[in-house]
């Protein structure tokens, strides 16, 4: 238990230094400093234990081979072409974790894409507790922005906004097996998700 929560807490540090570009205040899109935290150990056990049939196979699996995520990643996404790519991104912290980058003739808009492939034994732990995103979720809503679970087709996603800075943030897994991070900066939130329809997640490998 305590090996899971700690690399639960290792690959929430990673994602936060991923994906704090969007540049937000740290109060803008959270609830009152003093509010009691509501991802406790408690509900962190209750969904290791909850996922534990997914996890055991994840644990039996091979990473996605660089060469297979090669072929998975589009070059081009409607006017967006790939700027930047890399697989095996973050090799410290034992997870295949791969990502892009897409832009147009326009400097200011841009989507990044962060994959972690939950195969293996660091990966089946890092993913666990995003295999129940609306437990790990809180919905807010300020003059800055929001924060929401949104469910499209039987799938959920957590979807962040900052306004101060035009960015969104969308957050679920696919399969059982990846979790995906899309950021866009200056893009509407229609075009987070046409962009986001055109990467063909179903074909990724499941469990």
């Amino acid at each position: 238990m305590i090996y899971t929560k700690r690399n639960f807490a290792l690959f929430m540090s990673l994602a936060i230094l991923l994906f704090s570009s969007c540049g937000e205040k740290k109060d803008s899109l959270t609830n009152d400093s003093k509010e009691k935290p509501f991802i406790t150990e408690e509900l962190l056990d209750e969904i290791e234990a909850e996922q534990k049939p997914v996890t055991e196979k994840l644990k039996k699996l091979t990473p996605l081979s660089s060469t297979d995520m090669d072929a998975w990643m589009p070059v081009k996404l409607g006017d967006l072409n790939r700027v930047t790519y890399k697989t095996n991104a973050l090799p410290t912290s034992f997870t295949y974790v791969t990502i892009a980058r897409f832009k147009n003739s326009n400097p200011n808009i841009k989507l990044d894409i962060t994959i972690l492939d939950g195969a293996g034994r660091m990966g089946s732990v890092a993913i666990t507790p995003f295999l129940d995103l609306e437990r790990i979720t809180r919905e807010t809503s300020t003059d800055g922005g929001f924060q929401r679970t949104v469910t499209k087709n039987g799938k959920v996603y957590f979807q962040k906004y900052s306004k101060e800075d035009d960015t969104y943030i969308l957050q679920f897994t696919v399969n059982d097996r990846f979790m995906v991070i899309i950021e866009t900066r200056n893009m509407t939130e229609e075009a987070l998700w046409e962009y986001t329809s055109q990467f063909h997640f179903k074909s990724l490998p499941s469990i």
